[in-house]
């Protein structure tokens, strides 16, 4: 009975080890060293200020590559983008 506690506290203690690592792992701002061409493409895009190009371009490929959008989206970025969406909103609203 003592092993199996002692198994179970062991597997949890690896589970949570591996939920960490990967949360570290998903938590950088890839676009400070692109390395793949993929990612490479995915920074441009960032740059470019394209948020929908960007959004489109990680759908399409998420089979392939396993992309995560929040990975080429730095906060100040996303503020930015969001700011202008919602004037361009209000514009719109303005016109109609």
């Amino acid at each position: 009975m003592e092993t199996s506690k002692q198994t179970r506290r062991i597997s949890l203690a690896v589970l949570a080890f591996a939920a960490l690592a990967c949360a570290a792992a998903r938590a950088e701002y890839r676009c400070d060293t692109p390395q793949a061409p993929e990612d490479r493409r995915a920074c441009d895009l960032a740059k470019e200020g394209n948020a929908d190009a960007l959004r489109q371009f990680i759908q399409r490929t998420a089979p392939i590559y396993g992309l995560y959008y929040y990975d080429y989206v730095n906060p100040a970025d996303l503020d930015r983008w969001e700011a202008a969406q919602k004037h361009a909103d209000t514009v719109a609203g303005d016109a109609r």
